[in-house]
């Protein structure tokens, strides 16, 4: 077969431009850090690199859901931890009031700082995280507990009055507490209506032993009531929050994992990289050196 010229000149050009395609690929490799960004690379890496992707995205909104629920679960500790050393003290007013042998000035001081603890107990049921009232269930802004011709009641619709719920790696952590579920007693009125009774009670004109026994009689067992729901609560808010503890482990523990494996499967060998561009580099270079010696020179080169 007879070699021309011309066919010397395409397939060195030919040559020089494969050359240079490997070092434009070699430099988007490293400029980039990955080895496949596109199908073309290698379709079947570059499709599961965009399975994992996926994945890593929904962790990431499952992430962002548990630390809004632990939010929510923090609030409801400090909120139920508030409440329980209120009832504390609640439960000293109420064995000081029960003595029978209280002055009226005294059972009047009582009274007053009862009606404070009731004004404290409604700002903890009305907590709120930025808009949202923590114990309101779905309708997060409605205040939960309002005042209605002077007596405090809880407002929650039936309808809203229902625990929130998340959905997380297939599991469904039943995170929100109620108004209701705190501050009703098994009597059927709240705790405020209750602080409300216990304050006209020791205002009242009732004699020392009929306060003494309506307040050991009725308030103190409504109050040992209210501990035990409280009690109750605080459990159950602490066995959410070990639960979260161990769901947002196990989203952090696939996430480092998935990362780990999407930076196997297309992450670029940065050492390996520079040694293959300076290879090639050389190459091109030598290329070049070959094709000035090989290309005959013609009258284009000569014109000025």
């Amino acid at each position: 077969m007879r070699v021309t010229n011309k066919m010397i000149s395409d397939r060195v050009l030919f040559n020089i431009q494969t050359s240079l395609k490997r070092i434009a690929k070699l430099h988007d490799q490293l400029s980039s850090g990955y080895k496949v960004r596109y199908p073309s690379d290698d379709a079947v890496v570059a499709k599961r690199a965009s399975d994992i992707l996926t994945r890593k995205r929904e962790l990431e909104q499952f992430q962002r859901s548990v630390d809004h629920v632990q939010t929510y679960v923090n609030a409801y500790d400090s909120a139920l931890q508030t409440v329980s050393s209120i009832t504390q003290r609640l439960r000293e007013l109420l064995v000081r009031a029960a003595n029978g042998t209280l002055s009226k000035a005294e059972r009047e001081a009582i009274a007053e700082e009862i009606d404070k603890i009731k004004e404290n107990l409604v700002e903890v049921a009305n907590t709120r995280i930025g808009n949202e009232y923590i114990f309101s269930g779905y309708d997060v802004f409605s205040q939960p507990v309002e005042n209605e011709n002077g007596t405090w009641k809880i407002s929650t619709l039936p309808a809203s009055d229902k625990s929130r719920s998340i959905l997380v790696l297939g599991h469904s952590i039943d995170y929100g507490v109620t108004a209701s579920e705190v501050f009703e007693l098994d009597s059927g009125k709240n705790v405020f209506q209750m602080l409300e009774e216990v304050s006209a009670t020791l205002r009242s004109n009732l004699n020392e032993t009929q306060i003494s026994e309506r307040v050991s009689n009725v308030f103190l067992k409504e109050l040992s009531s209210f501990e035990e729901r409280i009690i109750k609560t605080i459990g159950k808010v602490g066995g959410v929050s070990r639960f979260i503890d161990m769901v947002n482990s196990r989203v952090q523990d696939l996430d480092f994992f998935f990362t780990e494996y999407l930076s196997k499967e297309r992450d670029a060998d940065i050492t390996e990289l520079v040694t293959d561009l300076a290879m090639q580099q050389s190459v091109l270079e030598a290329a070049l050196k070959s094709a000035s010696r090989v290309l005959q020179a013609t009258l284009v080169d000569f014109v000025r």
